[in-house]
């Protein structure tokens, strides 16, 4: 497959985003090499569909030699690695010079680029410039025209049914990628990528997947009796209508990022416990050149037959990763060969299906066209006999343009599923590509109709509604998020230094500091207390904060833009680990590292104003002198004076003032 198109689905186990994050979530220093040099290695990466590391190879390359062969390299490894804002930026800049000439499928990567991000309009003028060179390969100009016609589907769509999303919290919702949710009573199942791989020899080192559970949305915990391992991926568990048997996956890697995966199954004990013993299902299912992965179970209740659906793409199916179906052995009997669902299967992608028995209606995830754009949640009736509806595009309200994926419905109104949409807190400011989150929807049921009778009309004084407090605060102008406060790491940014000022600007800082939230609860939390803590201090301090801070950097450009001129005013914060004069060279650190993102934020779009002395930015450090009476120094041990939510508390810096003429 090219690397100018989003493809269905390159990763057997995960659907494609969570896959192409694989090595997002670690740290990558780049090397003093020759533009060569870093083209060669960028080239194999990408071989391997190890896209982050290609991204990044080619943007050094870039830096070292502008030229248009490696922007054009850059722009369709930020493709692949779904960072669309990147990706759209490189297109672009090739689309202005001589370079189109040699480099036509630009159009069409600028086009997709669009289209994942639901700029439709401007998706079909890309498009449509590619089909009119009539260059490039068949397969390309067939995905043109497929993504075309999902972007003119696209823009007339309408609100049909309203759902309210939530996005799960902290507790649940990692800063890595978290998928495959199902709840059975108060316990939710799902899983993580975010597990450093043991002993991996790979560089840099690669993330595998777990299952995990929360009760009651408390904070998810690793399955334990054996389940997951530390160098393998465990993902996608699937119980029978007896709960007596518990299929799920084990995968390993094959190279670079390339995943392979076979289906397993696990039995209860006399006690009603998972075994830690499990079986490899046989070689009719596994298939041993192609990979089985995400599976579920169908009741057919016509038939009183359960099946076990699965994810292939084997020889036998549409082209891409299909629907199986194999049914359960009953009693002795064996497993049978199993058939794609050719009603359901496309030369396009099908994936993550989950049946809702009581409707006996199946939900999965396609990236046919038309569609909002990536993977789209569909489902289809049952009718028995082997026999299917009609598929049906859940529609605008719950679809995006990105991958939407992993539907669980637990009613036919309400349902769990995973998006990589934005909003989600990506690790890598460069790339901006957001980790997927696992949300929860629910139907907003229609208004009653109104009354038919009006034998008799009573006038009735119209109800007031009652006063409500928003859930948000609700920010208009500069002044409304004040104080805003944003924290840091223990001794961060740039630990055991004595300088005033650093080079980091406050998001590498912040995103550095999420990468360590699990240390946290790991040399803290020592009760479900504690780790409640711990994760509210993460979700509604440090991110909120990070999150206002951009918002309060757009309201502040607008401010700019009108002519204000704007005085911003910085205090800096340190936990009292260290002595006054250190702490208070480490505050003004902090401070810079604020001021920096000031001048950083968007490409430097406020650097005109900071120059112009229209914008201000004024600032004092304030080191221990400031520390709260219950933040412990250095003699309460790391736990309380490190890692606890009071101590974190005070290595901060607040913007308390704005100034307005």
């Amino acid at each position: 497959m090219l690397p100018t198109s989003r493809r269905p689905l390159s990763r057997p186990m995960l659907s494609k985003s969570l896959l192409l994050i694989a090595l997002l979530l670690v740290g990558f220093w780049a090397e003093a090499q020759r533009p060569a040099a870093l083209l060669k290695k960028g080239d194999q990466a990408m071989v391997q569909e190890d896209y982050y590391t290609a991204l990044h190879y080619f943007r050094q390359a870039l830096e070292r030699k502008p030229a248009p062969d490696i922007e054009f390299r850059l722009a369709e490894a930020a493709l692949a690695f779904q960072a669309y804002e990147a990706a759209e930026e490189h297109y672009l800049a090739l689309t202005k010079g001589n370079a189109i000439q040699q480099y036509p499928t630009v159009w069409l990567g600028l086009g997709l680029s669009y289209q994942s991000q639901g700029k439709y309009q401007e998706a079909t003028e890309a498009l449509n410039a590619f089909i009119a060179t009539g260059k490039g390969s068949a397969q390309q100009q067939e995905k043109a025209r497929a993504a075309l016609l999902s972007a003119s589907w696209a823009q007339e769509q309408t609100l049909e049914e309203e759902w309210t999303l939530e996005r799960l919290p902290r507790r649940i919702n990692s800063p890595y990628g978290e998928f495959g949710a199902w709840k059975s009573g108060d316990t939710l199942y799902y899983t993580s990528y975010s597990y450093d791989k043991e002993d991996d020899k790979y560089e840099p080192a690669r993330k595998i997947s777990k299952v995990m559970f929360s009760r009651d949305d408390r904070r998810g915990r690793v399955m334990s009796r054996g389940f997951n391992e530390d160098t393998l991926h465990t993902a996608h568990t699937a119980i029978s209508r007896d709960k007596q048997l518990m299929f799920f996956n084990r995968c390993q890697f094959t190279e670079g990022a390339a995943i392979s995966c076979q289906l397993y199954v696990r039995e209860k004990d006399s006690r009603g416990r998972w075994k830690r013993e499990f079986t490899v299902l046989p070689a009719e299912i596994n298939a041993p050149s192609a990979t089985a992965t995400q599976p579920s179970l169908m009741w057919d209740s016509i038939a009183q037959q359960e099946y076990l659906l699965f994810v292939s793409k084997r020889a036998g199916g549409s082209g891409d990763f299909d629907l199986w179906q194999v049914p359960l052995p009953v009693g002795d009997s064996k497993w049978e060969k199993p058939r794609p669902i050719l009603a359901l299967n496309t030369p396009y992608g099908e994936i993550s299906p989950q049946f809702h028995a009581a409707s006996q209606t199946l939900y999965f995830s396609t990236n046919r066209p038309p569609g909002f754009g990536g993977y789209d949640l569909v489902k289809v009736p049952y009718l028995g006999n082997g026999e299917w509806g009609t598929v049906e595009n859940l529609g605008l309200a719950i679809n995006s343009s990105y991958d939407d994926t992993y539907p669980f419905f637990t009613k036919e109104d309400s349902a769990y599923f995973s998006s990589n949409r934005p909003g989600g807190r990506y690790l890598d400011p460069d790339t901006k590509n957001c980790c997927p989150d696992i949300f929860k929807a629910n139907l907003v049921p229609p208004p009653p109709p109104a009354p038919t009778d009006t034998a008799a009309i009573v006038e009735i004084p119209p109800l007031q509604p009652e006063p409500t407090t928003p859930t948000h605060p609700i920010f208009r102008t500069l002044e409304d998020f004040l104080p805003l406060t944003l924290f840091y790491d223990n001794d961060h940014p740039n630990p055991r230094t004595r300088k005033s000022v650093t080079e980091l600007d406050y998001s590498e800082t912040y995103f550095n500091y999420l990468k360590r939230e699990d240390i946290y609860y790991e040399q803290y939390a020592e009760n479900e207390e504690e780790q409640d803590a711990v994760a509210l201090f993460f979700e509604k301090e440090v991110v909120e904060g990070y999150e206002r801070l951009e918002l309060f950097s757009a309201i502040l450009l607008e401010q700019l833009e009108a002519a204000q001129k704007v005085e911003i005013f910085l205090k800096g914060y340190t936990s009292p680990r260290a002595k006054g004069d250190y702490n208070l060279l480490l505050g003004q650190r902090r401070v810079s590292a604020v001021r920096n993102h000031f001048q950083s934020w968007r490409s430097g779009i406020l650097l005109p104003y900071l120059e112009s002395g229209q914008l201000v930015i004024s600032e004092v450090s304030f080191g221990e002198t400031r520390a709260a009476a219950s933040a412990q120094d250095e003699r309460a041990g790391e736990r309380l004076s490190i890692y606890s939510p009071a101590a974190a508390r005070e290595r901060r810096v607040e913007i308390v003032e704005v100034k307005q003429q």
